[in-house]
């Protein structure tokens, strides 16, 4: 890797990773950022209910503007973007009115106060408003940087027609350039300690739903797609079926080469069905030398001929120390009224027949 490369995948941890990855970021970190906005907004509300008590004895004009802009409307949005962070269909909406209160709320001091004589008395509230909007509002990185941009324009270009002087207005001027750079590095900062941490997560969640042996899935997570395998097929009126398989006298592989040789056979072998499937398919183990294969949108037959496909390979595969081995499988499809438990019972039967009836034979159920 280039050190340019180094440099973007230091800036961006998810930078290189699937789409997908990223959208799932996306999702978790508007989940993760939901309390910070509903108290972030909260908070400001009795804020402005302060700013707006004092703001009333120290203007000059626009008493009844400010009132109802300071002391109603704003509280009102932020009010409805904390309560609209409790529903999932709000949240665009929410987003948008995050993006347009800091907006409006600089365009109303601007309209307020530009060319007075204590214009300089109420620059703080936009200072604190550039802040706010990379740190406090809950908004991500990209969302906050265009939202403050926008703010930031129109600040300058009335900014720089107000009755300033001249020092003042540079002062003004570097003080606009210190909350955004602030600003922005904070946001910056929190954003990629967040795809941080999701890829820790991430990484963590992965590792706690693999079997350790074999890489493959494990029980409790084979188990948890499964349900949901189920719950698909009962809501969307699909097919799919499952294929149980178990290596045919296994025990004596442990009993005569020892348990590393029967790791090493579970390894093969599990390497062998995962390159076998179809890329949706799930494969995992459900102990011992047990396995489970999911086959979404497969019916008996087509379960039936992946089963004789693996039986195949199966056979033809050389294992190291043992050379040939052979495994038994029970196959069966999805009923309208099954449940997890019901159909990996009615697998289990299959796979005792195929292995009461011979070993290294496939049994339909």
């Amino acid at each position: 890797m280039s050190l340019i490369d180094r440099l973007k995948q230091s800036l961006d941890p998810l930078r290189g990773t699937p789409v997908a990855t990223r959208e799932e970021f996306a999702h978790w970190y508007r989940q993760a950022k939901l309390p910070q906005i509903r108290s972030g907004a909260f908070l400001t509300m009795l804020l402005y209910f302060v700013y707006t008590a004092i703001e009333q004895h120290v203007a000059q004009d626009h008493q009844q503007l400010r009132l109802l802009v300071h002391g109603l409307l704003v509280p009102a949005v932020l009010l409805a973007v904390g309560l609209m962070s409790y529903s999932e269909a709000w949240r665009q909406r929410m987003i948008l009115l995050l993006c347009a209160a800091p907006i409006s709320a600089v365009l109303a001091n601007l309209a307020f106060n530009s060319g007075n004589s204590d214009f300089a008395y109420f620059l703080p509230e936009i200072y604190l408003n550039l802040m706010w909007t990379f740190t406090v509002s809950g908004l991500n990185l990209r969302q906050a940087t265009l939202t403050a941009s926008i703010s930031t324009v129109a600040l300058v270009v009335v900014s720089l027609g107000a009755e300033l002087q001249d020092g003042l207005q540079w002062l003004h001027l570097g003080w606009i350039l210190a909350s955004l750079s602030f600003g922005f590095v904070c946001a910056f900062v929190l954003e990629k300690a967040h795809k941080i941490m999701f890829l820790h997560q991430r990484q963590l969640a992965l590792s706690a739903s693999l079997d350790g042996l074999t890489g493959l899935w494990n029980r409790t997570h084979i188990d948890q797609l499964f349900s949901d395998e189920i719950a698909r097929a009962q809501r969307y009126d699909t097919r799919f079926s499952v294929i149980l398989i178990d290596i045919d006298h296994f025990k004596q592989v442990n009993d005569s080469h020892g348990h590393a040789v029967g790791d090493s056979v579970l390894r093969q072998f599990a390497k062998l069905l995962s390159n076998s499937v179809r890329v949706v398919d799930q494969v995992g183990r459900l102990g011992g030398e047990e396995f489970l294969v999911i086959l979404p949108e497969a019916d008996q037959q087509q379960a039936l001929a992946v089963a004789k496909t693996l039986q195949r390979l199966v056979r033809e595969c050389e294992f190291k120390t043992v050379r040939h081995k052979t495994a038994s499988f029970g196959v069966t499809e999805f009923c309208v009224d099954d449940s997890a438990q019901s159909m990996l019972d009615r697998a289990d039967r299959a796979l005792y027949l195929a292995k009461a009836n011979g070993r290294d034979r496939i049994e339909v159920l």
